[in-house]
């Protein structure tokens, strides 16, 4: 299992949301900007995808997926 960095308590709401996800990503294809996990948007059937912060605007991203690097659990 690979170790993150652990990072520091955000508040109730992103603190229940960083058990499911990661707190800081970033794309492999632009490694210059992080996005940092401010919520969590519902989809069908109970399903939800994390929304993170971009320098450039919000984006729904899934953060398991290639191309996908985690920074901070």
């Amino acid at each position: 299992m690979k170790r993150y960095k652990k990072a520091e308590s955000q508040g109730p709401y992103i603190d229940r949301l960083r058990v499911k996800y990661p707190f800081r990503i970033c794309r492999e294809s632009e490694p210059e900007y992080q996005g940092v996990l401010f919520a969590a948007q519902p989809l069908l059937d109970g399903q939800e995808i994390p929304i993170y912060r971009f320098p450039g605007g919000d984006c729904c991203q899934d953060p398991f997926e290639p191309g996908v690097q985690i920074i901070e659990w």
